[in-house]
Order: structure tokens, then sequence, then C-alpha cells
């Protein structure tokens, strides 16, 4: 039992970090302001006459980067929850677990 609603918490979870993620990027100004200067950024760093061996060192740096930062970005999210939930139940707020997990599904 307890390993089914470990995987609807976490598919639950999971959703709602994506929507979330994509209202986010859809929204907030200085993200897209990012985009536009990642796209000139990227062109501009195509055009440049390296080695492909620099290069790739580069682009793997740059994807380690992407990889670590959305995965810290992701575990803030559900430590976030956690502690909502947390103080929550302290509140007294959240009482029956029961309830909440039937939401969940």
């Amino acid at each position: 039992m307890e390993n089914k609603t470990e995987i609807v918490i976490s598919n639950y979870i999971e959703t709602m970090m994506k929507e979330r993620r994509q209202r986010i990027l859809a929204s907030d100004e200085y993200i897209q302001q990012d985009n536009g200067d990642l796209v000139y950024l990227e062109e501009r760093y195509n055009s440049l006459n390296i080695p492909h061996t620099i290069r790739r060192v580069i682009d793997d740096y740059i994807a380690c980067l992407e990889s670590r930062d959305e995965r810290y970005a992701d575990m803030s999210y559900v430590a976030g929850m956690g502690d909502a939930i947390k103080m929550l139940m302290n509140m007294g707020v959240l009482n029956n677990q029961g309830q909440c997990l039937a939401h969940a599904e």
C-alpha cells in the first residue's frame, strides 16, 4: 500500500512541477529576456571558429550546469512542498492523511 501511495504522490508532484515550470517560463519577464539573450548568444557561439574538441568541452560544461540546476530546482520544489505539508500538519490543518491521498489519486 505504501509503495502505491508513494508512486501516486510522486507522479502527482512531477505533474505539478511540470505545469508550474511551464507557467513560470511563459510568464516571467526575466526568463523571457534570458531566452532572447540565449538565442543571440548561441548564434554568436556557433559562429566562433574554434576546434571541435574545445567546442565539445564547452558544450558538455554547459549541459552539466543546466542538468545540475534543473535537478536542484526540482529538489528544492519537492523539499518546499514537504516543508509546507509539515507546517500545515503542525498547525492542525492537515490531520487526516487519508483524505489528502484520496484527492491525489
